[in-house]
């Protein structure tokens, strides 16, 4: 599977330069998260321990390692990655887990705030609760094997 959404070729040059460690926000701040031992992990095939770990939730996605990589490439496509096969496993931290039952719910990553009223801000547009799940029910059923077709 990793095969298929990374590219090996680009993560070998990103595991040998490691430019965009010193302006990860998270290799900064979190004690212990290095995305150059994820990535020489997935190029030796032992990427399996990264599921279950909190470390690879804690990319914030900043972009950061993108704009410093001479690749454009930048390890947040292994964390991306990574996160991704946990998921079609069932491996998921509980906040991701609760995120996304109150998403299907609602419509809403979270309720809006009693401060918006405080502040005398405009109540938030209604959501698109059922436009998405018919997009959701559609995408499942385009998934699903079709009759007579191997």
């Amino acid at each position: 599977m990793l095969e298929t959404r990374l590219n090996f070729k680009l993560l070998e040059m990103c595991a040998d330069c490691g430019a965009c460690y010193n302006v990860c926000p998270s290799c900064l701040h979190i004690e212990g998260y290095d995305p150059r031992a994820v990535i020489r992990d997935i190029l030796a095939g032992t990427h399996e321990r990264w599921l279950t770990s909190k470390h690879i939730w804690q990319c914030l996605e900043c972009h950061h390692c993108l704009e410093i990589c001479f690749q454009h490439y930048g390890f947040e496509n292994a964390m991306t990655a990574l996160r991704t096969l946990a998921i079609k496993k069932g491996i998921t931290p509980t906040q991701v887990k609760k995120g996304w039952d109150m998403f299907a719910k609602s419509g809403r990553l979270g309720e809006p705030s009693p401060m918006r009223k405080r502040l005398g801000l405009p109540e938030p547009p209604g959501s698109a609760k059922e436009e998405f799940l018919k997009l959701h029910s559609l995408y499942r059923e385009s998934r699903l094997p079709r009759k007579g077709k191997v």
